[in-house]
């Protein structure tokens, strides 16, 4: 049988993947989602501060666990796609984790930004303030994660 190999006529290969490098990415702060992650860390942040000033121990609880968890994942978050690992392990499902993550943040920080708006005090408000805005940014992340998920997007 003709196979080109006889005449000595090269098959083309097709060209390496590309390398999937980790490098410092400084221009994901300034897209949407990257705000978002910065507004939601100040809001944890400022909320919790307004939290440790209150009286209030019970409403302290859960804010406080609340604060811990939405920290340290946002956190992560971030510099998971500041970094690009995300852009790295493109086959772990980003969008779907992430919409779950921040729709669970948003429905809590509901929950406790109401438990803590009723303590009645200008520190209650504050937190209820700033929970608003944490709920506000966490939902419109959820809903961007869902329109990503739903078209089937890269995640980075």
């Amino acid at each position: 049988m003709f196979d080109h190999f006889a005449h000595g006529t090269p098959v083309a290969a097709e060209p390496p993947p590309p390398r999937k490098v980790l490098r410092f990415d400084k221009g994901y702060w300034k897209t949407m989602p990257g705000i978002l992650k910065i507004v939601e860390l100040v809001c944890n942040i400022v909320g919790f501060i307004c939290i440790k000033i209150s009286w209030a121990w019970l409403s302290a609880i859960f804010y406080n666990i609340l604060y811990w968890v939405g920290n340290i994942i946002t956190a992560f978050l971030f510099l998971m796609y500041t970094f690009h690992f995300v852009e790295k392990y493109d086959r772990w499902p980003w969008h779907k984790l992430e919409f779950f993550y921040c729709l669970a943040m948003s429905l809590s920080y509901i929950g406790t930004s109401i438990f803590a708006t009723t303590l009645g005090e200008s520190v209650g408000y504050a937190v209820g303030f700033f929970g608003l805005c944490a709920i506000i940014a966490y939902g419109f992340d959820a809903y961007l994660k869902y329109k990503g998920w739903k078209r089937g997007l890269p995640p980075q």
